[in-house]
């Protein structure tokens, strides 16, 4: 994996085969590397946590130790702290399974709090994302593959692990589709290749892209000429926000506000549900449903008046 996260290393060696033990669990063969990454890095941090308090046992953590950790982090977002939970909470009910603690995860967690509000306000109106593309210098080859790849997240709501991993086969020219295995899901989608979107790419491919046999799309000049990072497209689409002076002091703003805020304006312009859903590449519209938390305004224009009855 390429997020910074991913870097953190365990210094303990006292507790490296429980960890490796765990993150092999039979029930997590069918997760996808990023989810199996992201539980690394959480139980890596815990028990690196544990170590320098000089825990070197789990018959010695006691639950302060554990709530100790929580406060350590608090300085993340809500979102993150919860999931982080959920993940601790799972591996100490695996620990106390096979009688390596002292207590159960429902023990110590029988009650997480989330927030799944907190991303409402990252998303961008249309003005704000117009500005952010127009902010692209296209007369050079950098600005040329920074255009495809915001239009890409902007227009196409495309994550930026679908982005990085997208090949020139999965280009269909003759149908006017980009065609690919989603990366997170796993499942299959197909997108339009719009007209602007079509004229972008070829730019880039003739006059931006380093030469290479690679059969990926977006590829470095710095690195050998391998593909980029989501790290690489998260400094991209970021590096917009800035020159466009677009405010977001209280928004994220990485390639995944531009997915949410895609899917808010398209709610806003009464676009239906499940079009949102096959945009976005969700398997099941329960998960398209969340974005509709997105536009509060909408949902207000939407919702019925309830009929004033007289007894």
């Amino acid at each position: 994996m390429h997020s910074k996260t991913a870097k953190i290393l365990l210094r303990y060696d006292a507790y490296l085969d429980i960890l490796e033990e765990y993150l092999n669990l039979e029930e997590f063969r069918n997760l996808s590397l990023l989810t199996i990454s992201s539980k690394r890095v959480t139980i890596t941090s815990f028990l690196n946590y544990l170590g320098d308090n000089k825990v070197m046992d789990f018959h010695h953590c006691l639950q302060k130790n554990v709530t100790g950790y929580l406060s350590s982090i608090a300085n993340l977002s809500s979102s993150t702290i919860s999931g982080r939970t959920f993940t601790l909470r799972h591996f100490f009910n695996y620990l106390s399974r096979r009688n390596l603690t002292l207590f159960s995860g429902y023990e110590l967690f029988p009650v997480i709090f989330t927030n799944k509000r907190e991303r409402i306000l990252s998303f961008y109106s249309i003005e704000e994302v117009r500005r952010i593309i127009s902010a692209i210098d296209r007369g050079t080859p950098y600005g040329k593959r920074d255009f495809i790849v915001l239009l890409l997240a902007a227009e196409l709501g495309m994550r930026s692990g679908d982005i990085i991993r997208l090949k020139t086969s999965d280009i269909h020219w003759d149908h006017d589709t980009i065609e690919f295995v989603q990366y997170k899901t796993k499942t299959f989608n197909q997108l339009p290749l719009m007209e602007n979107i079509k004229y972008a790419l070829i730019d880039y491919l003739k006059n931006g892209r380093p030469e290479s046999d690679s059969g990926y799309i977006f590829i470095g000049t710095k690195n050998g000429k391998k593909p980029l990072t989501n790290t690489c497209i998260h400094q991209i689409v970021s590096k917009y926000f800035r020159k466009a002076n677009v405010d977001t002091s209280e928004r994220k703003h990485g390639p995944h506000a531009m997915r949410h805020s895609l899917a808010s304006n398209m709610l806003h312009n009464n676009t239906p549900m499940h079009v949102i859903k096959e945009v976005l590449g969700h398997s099941s519209i329960n998960t398209t449903r969340i974005y509709l938390n997105i536009d509060v305004d909408s949902l207000r224009e939407l919702a019925l008046e309830v009929p004033y009855e007289t007894v």
